[in-house]
């Protein structure tokens, strides 16, 4: 009896079920997305920028974003499947704004800072990276 639980128990915990993780990662070109308390792989979204997968199709989130804060794409992440979410942006200093992502028509345009700017740095938005690895937005 200990043994079959046990066996189950692993069974749950490397499968991905236990922690409810889709199994590994996308291949290029697709996302997870949670449909019914299932994972399934879908096209990826049509852009870097707020979208929901709604009816089998994805659609502009046009929720506007709190103030300070960059869109990160869902990815997959050391820890596993990472879901789409708003992420803090550090304030660099005064005299700095940050003008928030919106929504030109169907285009997004990503959120990025006004004003001084840290003393010879610039402000690189976040983005897709080698191998698929999203680096978020910083200075340089």
């Amino acid at each position: 009896m200990l043994r079959a639980i046990l066996g189950a128990a692993l069974f749950f915990f490397f499968s991905g079920y236990a922690i409810a993780q889709p199994s590994g990662p996308p291949p290029a070109g697709k996302v997870w997305v949670e449909v019914g308390g299932s994972w399934t792989l879908v096209v990826a979204p049509p852009e870097v920028g707020p979208f929901l997968w709604a009816d089998g199709r994805w659609v502009p989130d046009r929720k506007p974003p709190r103030a300070r804060v960059e869109w990160v794409p869902a990815h997959w992440g050391p820890r596993g499947w990472v879901h789409g979410h708003w992420e803090a942006v550090p304030v660099p200093g005064p005299g700095a704004t940050w003008v928030s992502g919106h929504w030109d028509r169907n285009k997004w345009v990503p959120g990025h800072w006004r004003g001084r700017h840290p003393h010879g740095k610039t402000w690189v938005g976040g983005r897709w990276g080698p191998k698929g690895v999203w680096v978020h937005g910083h200075w340089r």
